[in-house]
Order: C-alpha cells, then sequence, then structure tokens
C-alpha cells in the first residue's frame, strides 16, 4: 500500500528524518543563488525548496558506503535490483519506507523529455499520486518496493530538473538509501553499522571503494539524460 504524507508531518514526527534534510539544506543553501531568485523576484520559489533550512538538527553516529551489483543490463535492471534490496532488507527485518527528497521540488520533472522509460515512469508515477505534480513524500512497503525503484531510478538517472538526492528511510529511520543516477545505492547506517561490508558482500553486493562509475555504458554517456533549457 502507498499513502501520501506531507514532509511537514514527516519532519515533525521523524526527528532522525528531519535532522538529515536539515542538515543537507544548510549544506546546499547558496546566497549567491538566493540573490538570483530575488533579482527575477521569485524568493519565495528558492525559499520553499528548503523547508528544513532553519529547523535544528540532532547528533548521532552514521555509517556510509556506496554499494552496487554486478549487473549491466539496464533493461533488467530495476527488477534486478528490486529483488536484491527486498532480499536486504528482509534480513535487517525492513517492510515499510518512507520516501522524501532533500529539497521539496516536484518529483515530476522535465515532461518535454520523450525518452520511453522515463515517460513510463512519470505514468507510474502519476497512477500513485493522482497528479501530475507532486513535492511532498510517501508511505509504502515492500510490496510497492518494485514500482517505487523503477520511478526513482530513471527520474534521477534522466531528468536533472528532479532532486538530486531522494531518499528511502525505514520507519525505524535506522537506514537511508538513495539510488543514484549510474545504479548504485548510497547507503546511510544511522546509530549502528548492521551492514557490515562483509555482511553485504555475503549478500551479493560490491563495495565502492574510490570513483563511481556508469554501470551501463562504455563512455560514461547516459542515454535519454536531457537538461531542460
Amino acid at each position: 500500500m502507498v499513502t501520501l504524507t506531507t514532509r511537514k508531518a514527516i519532519i515533525a514526527t521523524k526527528k532522525i528524518i528531519g535532522s538529515q534534510l536539515a542538515k543537507m539544506q544548510k549544506t546546499f543553501y547558496s546566497d549567491e543563488m538566493l540573490q538570483y531568485y530575488k533579482d527575477d523576484n521569485e524568493e519565495h520559489l528558492y525559499q520553499e525548496q528548503f523547508d528544513c533550512f532553519k529547523n535544528d538538527t540532532i547528533e548521532y553516529c552514521s555509517h556510509n558506503k556506496i554499494i552496487c551489483l554486478s549487473h549491466s543490463d539496464i533493461h533488467t535492471f530495476t527488477n534486478t535490483l528490486t529483488n536484491k534490496l527486498a532480499a536486504l532488507f528482509e534480513v535487517i527485518n525492513v517492510n515499510d519506507f518512507i520516501i522524501i527528497a532533500h529539497l521539496k521540488l516536484d518529483f515530476f520533472g522535465n515532461r518535454e523529455n520523450e525518452y520511453n522509460p522515463l515517460v513510463n515512469a512519470y505514468h507510474k508515477l502519476e497512477k500513485i499520486t493522482g497528479q501530475s505534480s507532486y513535492k511532498e513524500a510517501f508511505k509504502c512497503s515492500t510490496d510497492n518496493l518494485g514500482d517505487f525503484i523503477e520511478i526513482l531510478f530513471w527520474i534521477t538517472r534522466c531528468d536533472p530538473a528532479v532532486a538530486e538526492y531522494i531518499f528511502l528511510f525505514n520507519e525505524d529511520e535506522t537506514i537511508q538509501i538513495q539510488v543514484c543516477k549510474y545504479g548504485n545505492i548510497h547507503l546511510t547506517q544511522l546509530h549502528q553499522e548492521i551492514l557490515t561490508d562483509e555482511k553485504l558482500v555475503s549478500l551479493g553486493w560490491n563495495i565502492i571503494d574510490g570513483p563511481e562509475f556508469d554501470n551501463f555504458s562504455n563512455d560514461g554517456k547516459i542515454t535519454g539524460r536531457q537538461i531542460k533549457i
């Protein structure tokens, strides 16, 4: 089941998630960029994105790593990734998720991009939200993991107009996951590190120790990625 919820509700009830978003927004906030918006009398549009910027943060341990699969067939990637993540979540007893972006930006970006996988991803997102514009958050279970992995992978990969960082948090706020444009998983464990390198390798994951690269091309070019001018 998928439930639409507001960012405000998540931030108010999930203190660690709220703190994670606040830390990122404090990092990304730019007075110089704000001035560009002010020059166009659109200051409010910039401020709206930073809905946690003034919030307090809290301190806790975090353990960060980047992991990936040995899978270079982009046509079957999201199904494979979904199955591997579902198996990982079963091991750590995670069933429910919150999906939220680091900034309050529209999940629907450049609808003029006609690249078929991206078009299909936006159609799926429209069915879930019942809308063609959505800036809030989602709650879902592992039953819906496949749909969201497909959506998040393709919009992150192909549409720079959406938020660069869209996270999956578990309800207990101990796991934060982001699927990047290269198909890698940016994993943050909050408080305690349960998924050690050894454990992840035993579950079929590779640990990335060094620069990231695209898993689906030889030249690093991402087919279907368009910047809206």
